[in-house]
């Protein structure tokens, strides 16, 4: 009897892991109203609630996450989320970066190997930074990324979705970051935004904040 327990068990496993290799990679790039934009092996689409395409069926939206079928499985996946294992970093590596006069947190880094500043910005869902800032580290947006719609404090504006290789800042690189690009020309900082920040760890110390890989 047991063998037969251990073997049906066996059984069971080898099929969850053949179904998890078989699914589609699915990416959450935007979660609007009881909508969330995902792409799903590098195609983009637009899925209400209860909409399905390529296995993938849209079970609920937050404003945090969704909630998903792929296949036979459930799973919920944050903003810039993915159902891979798509990050790189040193374990336990850390960084402290400090508030300087104005209450912001700003601490160089690197995009795609480019050096850049960064001002943290756990308001932003993504990374963002302008045209020029893309131009400037050679991020042809155009060619790579999908045309989007940006909410900002002026109103909507228009801009692009991308996906950047490599983000930066100190130790900690986090590989595939969903980042949004604006047709603007205003000299506000690159924003580090939480595709980033929610795949790292974070403390408040005073006047500082850690990031830590996990």
């Amino acid at each position: 009897m047991k063998s037969l327990v251990a073997l049906l068990l066996l059984l069971t496993l080898a099929s969850n892991a053949l179904a998890s290799r078989d699914d589609p990679h699915v990416l959450v790039i935007g979660l609007l109203g009881q909508k969330a934009l995902l792409r799903i092996d590098g195609e983009q689409h637009m899925l209400a609630v209860g909409e399905r395409i390529g296995g993938v069926t849209v079970l609920e939206v937050t404003r945090q996450d969704t909630l998903l079928r792929i296949n036979k499985r459930e799973v919920r996946l944050a903003m810039g989320k993915d159902t891979g294992a798509i990050t790189q970093r040193s374990a336990g590596a850390s960084v402290e970066i400090g508030m300087n006069g104005y209450g912001q947190f700003i601490t160089g880094g690197q995009i795609n190997g480019r050096v850049v500043r960064f001002l943290v910005d756990t308001g932003a869902n993504t990374v963002s930074l302008t045209a020029n800032d893309a131009r400037a580290i050679g991020l042809d947006y155009k060619r790579i990324g999908e045309r989007v719609g940006i909410m900002t404090a002026g109103g909507n504006i228009e801009g692009w979705s991308v996906t950047l290789g490599s983000v930066q800042v100190g130790p900690i690189t986090v590989r595939n970051v969903v980042a949004t690009v604006r047709e603007s020309n205003d000299n506000a900082p690159i924003l580090l935004g939480m595709t980033f920040l929610s795949r790292v760890s974070m403390q408040h110390e005073q006047n500082r904040i850690r990031l830590t890989a996990r």
